[in-house]
């Protein structure tokens, strides 16, 4: 027996719009929280230890997942759930010019610039010349060109929150074969147990398979881009499941807060629940963020700034700004010099991950227009 047809996919409406903007660029915020982490921090102190796991480590877990979550979703209602005429061509074509495009820009654009920076200060501070670049000896070969630009899937591009774009197009390209599966519940919740239970063991994978899993074709991806595709698909009605979505937000903090206690308290003891926790922090965040947004009114307000429509640009020019300006050299200099505290530092390039980039973005928008639409891939 067949399933009842599902309803049509809901339009997009103003709010949702508006939503879908400013969880984008909180999310895009969390981005730059992840990577000012330092691995030496949590050796600083107690209390500087749980304010960097916490709110620098688990809390924005969530972010990229809910990317992939919101693309699979748009592309499930735009598509009509692979029901509109000619959608996958359309899709591909756009996901060219939002994706691709700026993938190349922003990998050769930090291979320019942060590249010959990072060199530079290898060969002054007497060190090898691929120290700190990700990039095997010798450094001028094929091979460094490939992995700039990502062909490896088992590394990161260069420009390292670019493998969100390498692997959510992939995602496109199989979107038919995700669609046949996300149509059908007796399908789609037992391919989202299996993906979602990859996910949860993902840490287990990293030994044999690198980054593969984790940046190449992630189980994130494989999880969250079918979950939004699926709630395109089949949409919770509003008032559904109330009482657990309002739990999300404390039970999202709370998986953070557990996950920080064994990290600091258990040594190497525990590693299997330390696993799971992190993971399942991602995706109780995932919905707990989405719920936070309706509920903490200063979030909504968020979607209106000018700068919020710079989410994209901040997401991918960040790390270039971290490695330049806040660079170990930097960092070493604050600290032993000016007796900056480790918490300092890692506030510090928040703030200056966050201001520069957006900085970056509103004058590259402002004087060059043109080459800001290439960057964003038209955003």
């Amino acid at each position: 027996m067949k399933d009842s047809p599902p309803p049509p996919a809901p339009a997009i409406g103003a709010s949702l719009s508006e939503k879908l903007v400013g969880i984008s660029f909180v999310s895009a915020c969390f981005v730059v929280v992840l990577h000012s982490y330092l691995n030496y921090m949590p050796a600083a102190g107690g209390a500087t230890a749980w304010l960097v796991l916490f709110a620098g480590w688990l809390m924005p877990t969530f972010a990229v997942p809910l990317f992939f979550a919101i693309s699979g979703y748009l592309l499930g209602v735009k598509s009509a759930n692979g029901a509109a005429e000619g959608w996958y061509g359309k899709a591909v074509g756009k996901r060219v010019r939002t994706l691709l495009v700026p993938y190349f820009l922003w990998c050769t654009l930090l291979a320019a610039t942060v590249l010959p920076f990072t060199v530079f200060g290898n060969h002054l501070a007497g060190r090898p010349l691929t120290d700190n670049t990700g990039l095997p000896e010798p450094l001028l070969s094929a091979w460094n060109l490939v992995l700039v630009y990502g062909g490896d899937l088992r590394s990161p591009p260069y420009d390292v929150p670019m493998w969100y774009n390498r692997n959510l197009f992939l995602l496109v390209l199989l979107a038919p074969a995700i669609l046949a599966v996300t149509e059908r519940r007796r399908l789609a919740m037992p391919y989202l147990a299996v993906t979602g239970a990859l996910f949860l063991a993902q840490d287990w994978f990293l030994d044999c398979w690198g980054q593969f899993f984790r940046t190449g074709f992630s189980f994130s991806a494989l999880f969250f881009f079918p979950l939004g595709l699926y709630l395109a698909r089949h949409p919770l009605p509003p008032g559904a499941f109330r009482r657990t979505r309002a739990a999300l937000p404390a039970l999202w903090l709370g998986t953070c807060l557990l996950y920080v206690f064994l990290r600091l308290h258990t040594g190497e003891n525990w590693m299997a629940a330390k696993f799971l926790l992190s993971k399942a922090a991602a995706m109780l965040g995932v919905g707990g963020m989405w719920e936070l947004y309706d509920r903490l009114p200063g979030l909504k307000r968020i979607a209106r700034l000018p700068v919020a429509k710079d989410a994209f640009f901040m997401y991918a020019c960040h790390m270039g700004v971290l490695f330049t300006v806040t660079c170990g050299r930097v960092q070493d200099l604050l600290m032993t010099r000016l007796h900056v505290p480790v918490a300092g530092i890692f506030l510090l390039r928040i703030a200056v991950g966050l201001s520069l980039s957006l900085a970056l973005a509103e004058a590259v928008k402002r004087w060059f227009p043109r080459a800001y639409a290439l960057l964003t891939g038209g955003r």
